[in-house]
């Protein structure tokens, strides 16, 4: 995986930003509390929000206070050969590959992300090293080993040991419980008999209380008759009597009703007469009221006069010093025109000077990276001269070393030869001894010399001791040149870097031979000076065309208010003319016959409401007389109802007796409490009938449950068995991929702290040792073919033991690492730490393809191929590109 875009809105401190990433190493730098981390934060989010294991709340925590619009992250990055797009905000979450949506849903992006790219505990615990995790994994226990057991994936195997245990207890659980249901049998089929007996007993008890209850009720029907026929009558005698009653009294309150009305009559007939004299008075007073209404109204226009000469003050005062304002306008514009001008004059030659400042900047910028690939030329001690000639020199110890080898196997070989004619001759001279033929002619050994053929074999053996000590000493001569020729050849790898340092140093100075520095250094002062006029120019404009656009606004209010004081005037006359024109030469005068004629107008006032007075109580009038003959058909009524109500009482008064009513009751309730007790005899042997029937389905529910639990019985212990047996393997896997994994790392780990401090160190071992009861992982450092603890590492060691390690867990877990995500690696590290961590980051971490690092440390831009600067403004974050590298 290769990112290649983050876009933020509304994240943390981050309002709206855009960052680009490249191959090789990308700096994240700024000051503290600009929002670096912010960024990285924002990829993780990206990645894996809508993840189990991903914080709850986490949107709303980390959106920017007082945004709109709401939270949105963009993330593009390629991965396996294609390209993918994450879009994340508030609302959606959505996934395409190569413009493709192949996930809508966050916790479907989520799970893609978790089983095509990264697990997410592979994400935070190999590629993502946070602050303070480079070192920190190392020195502390703990913390070391909670990151070996999440990346060797102990914990899933101590999952599986635990889900394990808890299936075994639950089988155990079951088993005990299934035995002693079985446990159980014989006492469960003797309830069942005995449950059965019962309810053949209670079978024939209802049977008998059955024909009892209906012999009961025929003769409770009967007694009922009797009983409701006589109570019926004696309620409707009651019902009549309360009639009665009430009838005599709705006689007697209507009587005196109709008595009321007549009053009340002649009392309205009274109120009428006294209110037609005062409406005959009222006529008289109507011309007087109009014409102190008509006053009145003339004589409101005194304050409106009095407001018009207000305003007319007023709004002369305010012209006054609008006319003072609006003088300032030709002033103002021409000096509006004078700064456009200048304006316009210096534009023509500012875009030149801006385009000369562009290429001074890239020449400054490329004036840096050639002294900084100098800087590393020199820190290592070569020129591109000397450089050439080593690696010449490197080409030539290749060539030699491999003829060299071809040399040292035909010596080798050469030697083996002789060994062996050596043995051969040997083994031949002691068969002479005693033999009949001779070993090497298979002639009879009396034709030969036998002190001969000894002095032969000796000279020949003597030859070869002389030829193999001459070829030992120049196999040695061989061997000792080789290691020089391989210590040569070991520089390969870090001079070729260094060329390709030289190569970019090369190709900058030719870039930078292009620039005249002193002429394009003087463009960009001018351009300076052009830009700070220009700006200087923009302000003063914009004041003045403010101060402008208020004279206008002068100008256009000085006409409305002399068109205002016109009105007022002609206002200020009409109402003197209209004066005038009722007969009055003043406001007095029309005051003074107001209060003439204000004791007739008050007498007007309170006799105004007579005429709806009158009308009101004529209307009263009539509505008694009406109700007055209501009542009386009403008493009629009632009296006649009264007649018929008695004859209605006497009639049945014949037909009802209380003692014949007193006898039928008794009947009737001895009946009843016979029939109740009847059924509820009845209704008991029911619930007992039921209650036996569930009792005999529990048993019969129970003994199947026995019978099943018999054959299930045999199941579940199978299960346990194999269940144990599982639980055994699982733990030996966990022990196996434990040891699997630490020799995996422990190698990792090892080769790269090697080789970073440069064989110094032999490599790490990593095992578990047993302290004070309890057992934890040690890490120990090879030395001189010790083991010595971390206690004797310097801090530049530690730190690229650190990284080592953690490489190694990336390695370990990812196979073929692409990515690796650091995030302030420096903070509380001295000089030398920091230092070493610089040219641990130049030569270790190009070995992958892309890192990003997160840092305030200005230092850390020598070892990066792209900056990236981060500030921020006004409590928001930015970014900016400061450098881009050789990538």
């Amino acid at each position: 995986m290769r990112i290649r875009r983050i876009k933020i809105r509304n994240f943390r401190a981050h309002e709206m930003s855009e960052v680009e990433f490249s191959d090789g190493i990308n700096l994240l730098i700024g000051q503290n509390g600009a929002g670096k981390s912010s960024i990285l934060e924002a990829i993780f989010a990206a990645l894996y929000m809508g993840h189990p294991s991903f914080p709850r709340g986490y949107l709303q925590a980390n959106t920017r206070v007082g945004s709109t619009g709401g939270l949105g992250l963009t993330l593009e990055f390629e991965h396996n050969g294609k390209s993918y797009r994450i879009v994340r905000d508030s609302k959606k979450s959505e996934l395409l590959e190569d413009r493709e949506t192949i996930a809508e849903k966050s916790s479907d992006v989520a799970r893609w992300v978790e089983r095509n790219v990264y697990p997410i505990q592979v994400f935070t615990n190999a590629l993502y090293i946070r602050q303070g995790e480079i070192e920190g994994i190392i020195t502390n226990r703990e913390v070391m080993e909670k990151v070996l057991r999440k990346v060797l994936g102990i914990e899933d195997y101590e999952n599986a040991e635990r889900n394990a245990a808890d299936v075994i207890r639950e089988l155990k659980r079951r088993r005990d419980y299934l035995r002693k249901l079985i446990e159980r049998k014989a006492e469960v089929e003797e309830n069942l008999r005995e449950a059965q007996g019962r309810f053949s007993e209670t079978l024939r008890r209802i049977s008998e209380l059955r024909k009892r209850v209906g012999e009961l009720e025929g003769a409770f029907r009967k007694a009922e008759e009797d009983y409701s026929r006589l109570k019926a009558l004696k309620s409707e005698l009651e019902g009549l009597e309360k009639r009665r009653a009430v009838l005599e009294q709705r006689i007697k309150a209507e009587k005196g009703r109709i008595e009321d009305y007549r009053a009340q009559i002649e009392e309205v007939k009274r109120e009428i007469g006294e209110l037609e004299e005062k409406l005959a008075r009222l006529r008289e007073l109507e011309p007087l009221e109009k014409e102190y209404l008509k006053l009145k109204s003339l004589l409101s226009l005194k304050d409106e006069l009095s407001k018009l000469e207000t305003a007319e003050a007023r709004l002369a005062e305010k012209r006054k010093a609008l006319e003072e304002r609006a003088a300032r306008i030709d002033e103002v514009s021409a000096k509006i025109a004078e700064l456009e001008g200048e304006e316009k004059s210096l534009r023509e030659t500012y875009e030149e000077l801006k385009r000369k400042n562009g290429l001074y900047q890239r020449a400054l910028q490329r004036k840096a990276e050639a002294e900084r690939y100098l800087k590393e030329l020199e820190r290592a001690g070569v020129t591109p001269e000397s450089l050439e000639k080593e690696l010449k020199a490197v080409e030539n110890a290749k060539e030699e070393l491999e003829n060299l080898r071809k040399e040292v196997t035909g010596i080798r070989e050469e030697i083996a030869t002789l060994k062996g004619l050596k043995e051969s001759l040997t083994e031949n001279l002691s068969k002479l001894e005693g033999a009949r033929v001779c070993p090497l002619c298979k002639r009879p050994i009396e034709e030969h010399d036998e002190e001969e053929i000894r002095a032969e074999y000796d000279a020949e053996i003597t030859s070869i001791e002389k030829k193999l000590n001459r070829l030992s000493k120049k196999l040695k001569k061989l061997n000792e040149r080789e290691i020089e020729l391989k210590g040569v050849i070991k520089r390969e790898s870090k001079l070729i870097m260094l060329k390709k340092t030289a190569d970019l140093l090369r190709e900058v100075e030719e870039k930078l031979a292009k620039y005249d520095l002193e002429e394009l250094e003087k463009a960009a002062e001018e351009f300076e000076k052009a830009k700070a006029r220009l700006i200087e120019i923009k302000k003063e404009l914009r004041y003045l065309r403010e101060e402008l656009e208020e004279l206008e606004k002068a100008k256009d209010e000085l006409g409305r208010i002399e068109k205002k004081l016109q009105e007022i005037g002609r206002e200020t006359r009409r109402i003197m003319e209209r004066l005038e024109n009722e007969g009055f030469g003043s406001f007095e005068a029309v005051e003074e016959r107001m209060k003439e004629l204000e004791p007739a107008y008050r007498e007007y006032l309170s006799l105004k409401d007579v005429p709806v007075q009158l009308e009101r109580t004529k209307k009263k009038l009539s509505l008694l007389e009406r109700r007055l003959d209501e009542s009386i058909e009403a008493l009629r009524k009632l009296e006649g109802e009264f007649r018929e109500l008695g004859a209605e009482m006497e009639k049945l008064s014949r037909e009802f007796s209380e003692e014949a009513y007193a006898e039928a009751e008794k009947r009737y309730m001895a009946t009843a409490r016979e029939l109740e007790k009847a059924r509820a005899e009845l209704k008991g042997a029911e619930e007992l009938r039921d209650e036996v029937m569930k009792l005999l389905d529990e048993l019969k529910a129970k003994r199947k449950e026995i019978e099943g639990a018999e054959k299930e019985l045999e199941t579940v212990e199978k299960a346990m068995a194999d269940m144990t047996a599982f639980k055994e393997k699982v733990a030996r896997l966990k022990a196996e991929e434990e040891l699997r994994g630490l020799e995996e790392v422990q190698k990792l780990a090892g080769e790269t702290f090697s080789e970073m401090t440069e064989g110094k160190y032999q490599g790490i071992k990593l095992k578990r040792e047993k302290k004070f009861g309890k057992e934890r992982i040690e890490l120990k450092v090879l030395y001189a073919g010790n083991e010595v603890g971390l206690e004797f590492l310097s801090g530049g060691e530690r730190i690229a033991l650190g990284l080592a390690f953690r490489l190694a867990l990336s390695l370990y877990k990812v196979g073929n690492l692409e990515l690796l995500i650091l995030d302030e690696p420096t903070p509380f590290l001295d000089e030398e730490r920091r230092k070493k961590l610089v040219e641990i980051i130049s030569s270790q971490l190009r070995k992958i393809p892309q890192v990003i690092i997160v840092s305030h440390d200005e230092e850390l831009k020598d070892a990066a191929d792209y900056v990236i600067r981060v500030l921020n403004v006004g409590g928001k974050s930015r970014v900016e590109v400061e450098s881009i590298g050789a990538y």
